[in-house]
């Protein structure tokens, strides 16, 4: 059922490349066909030649390699979502797209929602900052993308604005749309 809703949703490949990267890095190249192997045919299929951070992928296929990553090497633990967020921030934020990672923390988060159709072909994003060190990132989808995106999306922005200079950085998931809420929202905090 998760899967139809997500049907005709994309994500840039640079998330696909951060998940198998974070499986080589963490786990080694056999744990790499372990988790393939737990992927439907179809979508394992999409894994056999190789990935392109430039190129559209469907995100049921990120859905399913991040359930596979959590289940087989996080043994269930479902912080490891929020680790692949914030290694794909490591990767994604040190690499081609370094020139958006700024010292000004709300210029980056600014970007980041005017940019956001660049790396997800759904939603709209809203940047409304809350004060000097707090910010809030607001999402609109036509349907809520799976719990799963939102966990490591949370990782991702946390390690983001360290990045950006950030310290003791704090994000919370303050509305969501699978909860009833008509947006789903990320509240930042930082001191600096």
């Amino acid at each position: 059922m998760e899967a139809q809703k997500q049907q005709g949703y994309h994500v840039q490949g640079s998330l696909i490349k951060a998940r198998i990267l974070y499986i080589h890095v963490n786990h080694g190249a056999s744990a790499l066909k372990e988790v393939l192997a737990l992927l439907p045919e179809d979508l394992r299929g999409m894994l056999s030649k190789p990935v392109y951070i430039g190129e559209w992928y469907p995100l049921a296929l990120l859905t399913e390699l991040d359930r596979a990553i959590v289940n087989l090497l996080g043994q269930g633990n479902e912080r490891v979502h929020e680790e692949l967020g914030s290694f794909s921030a490591d990767i994604n934020l040190s690499g081609a797209y370094e020139p958006l990672v700024h010292q000004d923390i709300h210029e980056f988060l600014r970007l980041t929602a005017f940019l956001h159709r660049n790396y997800q072909d759904f939603g709209e994003a809203r940047y409304i900052k809350l004060g000097e060190t707090a910010a809030l990132l607001q999402f609109s989808y036509p349907q809520a993308p799976p719990e799963a995106f939102c966990k490591s999306g949370a990782g991702y922005f946390r390690r983001a604005v360290e990045l950006c200079g950030g310290l003791r950085v704090s994000v919370k998931i303050a509305a969501c749309m699978r909860l009833g809420d008509p947006k789903c929202e990320f509240r930042i905090e930082w001191s600096t």
